[in-house]
């Protein structure tokens, strides 16, 4: 029954609101989309070289990734799935309208076996779907069933810890009765949320979100029927169960967890525990993108170094070879989803692509020549992770507790010493670790409570003396507390919902209104009082 009833709602959702919104018209350079090409992911990963007509299976394709997919291999063999027909309608006119006639499209549950394709695919691609479904292991086993003995899995789920901002506008929205089921709700939540003052954490996680400003983009991030993250641990556990082993991380630079192992003195760690603690203090800056192997696949192989198949020979059409020849001549830039802006290609290195010579392996664009797999151990435990996120995410009863707003952003402040079998370094220790690394993203009007480094770094003397309370007293909800002048607290929030019309007409009990309290008023304080009730 639960795995109808989740498929009945990502089913109704993103058939009411496709996803991406993106125009029908839209063209991607065929020179884009290189890092989704199957030849590259196959020797980051490990897995040699890549069949000369690979099969693609993208498992949750939505109205965009075919037609990336298709210009990133036009050599292959691609079936693109959706549980949304609207969706693989609207796929299906964008690959006909550019000319991709190599992708077939099937209505497919990933929550229900027997709807999948036939057969084996040299690359699975499962983006932003896992986190969707009602039993995320069982489909997991499941696709990697379908892998061929080297074949690549490349698999997004968002982060438990960095996504908190969103889940709370989630929350938010829920509370006020914003659902996805009314074509209006989308627009209000968005004229809600931006009302805030700009200090406000919660306006700046939306309108930071790249999709918040159109109504398919605010329902997938904000109004979504039932999406969820995952801490480091939880995916590593994740990976291992299916019997699949992390082969390539797709992730920038600051996330990838051998370099900052390195940086942070955390080598010979696992990489769950860094990529947990790369989220844990909003370093992460994406969500988590991890390209996985059968863990009986064939050892690791690196390829002499060739260039790109996208940017070498006379291959492709006309405007692909003219896109080359300007390369050629003038050089150019090429975006990267795993490196920090464009990547910038000089004339004199493209000609050496096009001509088949590629022997730098630091270039980008050139397949082979090093592995670039992970060094560290995949994976450790950590037993009493499921007690932890209850209680970092609790409400503290007392005097000055912390903000329940602010919870995941103490939380990096209080793992250590609430669970020292981790072995992590006292806070100042840590704190000095990040100084050379972490990227604030606090600035004026926002002072603090985006990451913990900053947060740290200017509310020092008050977390201090918020950790020096040690453990509080939890309550299990707002039911069961008071806030500190709670009247006229509660009488502030119902002033802010009847000022502010396009809201549904609903009755809210103490506990939402208190809640509402701490969600809306309390940005500009660390710390709160609740008394039990």
């Amino acid at each position: 029954m639960a795995t109808t009833t989740k498929s009945r709602q990502m089913r109704r959702q993103y058939g009411n609101w496709p996803y991406p919104q993106v125009p029908l018209l839209a063209t991607l350079p065929s020179t884009h989309p290189w890092e989704l090409n199957v030849a590259w992911l196959w020797d980051r990963c490990g897995s040699g070289a890549a069949p000369r007509r690979p099969r693609i299976w993208i498992a949750g394709c939505g109205t965009f990734q075919p037609y990336a997919f298709a210009v990133a291999n036009p050599r292959a063999e691609i079936v693109a799935t959706d549980l949304s027909e609207p969706s693989l309608q609207i796929a299906r006119r964008r690959c006909a309208w550019h000319r991709q006639k190599h992708v077939a499209f099937a209505p497919v549950d990933l929550a229900d076996e027997s709807t999948w394709p036939d057969g084996e695919f040299d690359l699975i691609e499962c983006y932003g779907v896992l986190m969707n479904l009602p039993d995320p292991a069982a489909t997991l086993r499941g696709l990697r069933r379908r892998l061929t003995a080297r074949g690549v899995l490349r698999l997004m789920v968002y982060p438990h810890w960095s996504r908190q901002r969103v889940f709370q506008v989630q929350r938010l929205a829920r509370l006020l009765g914003l659902t996805a089921h009314e074509r209006h709700h989308p627009r209000v939540l968005r004229s809600f949320v931006t009302s805030l003052p700009k200090a406000h954490p919660l306006r700046y996680a939306f309108t930071s979100y790249a999709d918040s400003r159109n109504d398919a983009g605010v329902v997938d991030g904000f109004l979504h029927a039932g999406d969820r993250g995952f801490t480091a641990y939880q995916l590593g556990a994740l990976l291992r169960d299916a019997a699949l082993t992390p082969a390539f991380w797709f992730h920038r630079p600051w996330g990838q967890p051998d370099l900052m192992a390195e940086r942070l003195g955390l080598d010979g760690r696992s990489q769950s525990f860094v990529l947990d603690q790369l989220d844990l203090w909003q370093e992460l800056r994406s969500n988590f993108i991890v390209c996985a192997r059968r863990n009986d696949a064939p050892p690791r192989e690196v390829q002499p170094p060739t260039p790109h198949p996208l940017f070498a020979g006379d291959t492709g059409s006309l405007r692909h070879k003219l896109r080359l020849e300007r390369l050629r001549w003038f050089g150019g830039s090429v975006p990267m989803r795993t490196g920090e802006g464009d990547y910038v290609l000089a004339p004199q290195a493209a000609r050496a692509l096009r001509k088949g010579r590629a022997a730098d392996p630091s270039n980008p664009l050139v397949l082979g020549g090093r592995d670039h797999g992970p060094r560290l151990p995949a994976h450790e435990d950590f037993p009493a992770e499921s007690a932890w996120l209850r209680a970092a995410s609790a409400i503290r009863i007392g005097r000055g507790a912390r903000n329940p707003l602010y919870a995941h952003i103490f939380a990096a402040f209080e793992l250590a010493d609430a669970h020292p079998e981790l072995a992590l370094p006292d806070i100042d220790d840590q704190i000095g670790r990040w100084l050379p690394w972490a990227d604030p993203l606090e600035a004026r009007p926002i002072l603090f409570g985006l990451t913990p480094y900053a947060t740290w770094q200017r509310m020092q003397t008050n977390v201090r003396e918020l950790l020096a309370k040690g453990p509080l007293p939890h309550a299990d909800g707002y039911h069961e507390v008071r806030l500190l002048g709670d009247r006229q607290a509660l009488q502030r929030v119902r002033d802010r919902l009847r000022d502010h019309s396009g809201l549904p007409q609903r009755h809210f009990d103490d506990a939402e209104l208190r809640e509402l309290f701490v969600l809306l008023f309390s940005y500009d304080r660390l710390s709160l009082t609740f008394e039990p009730a």
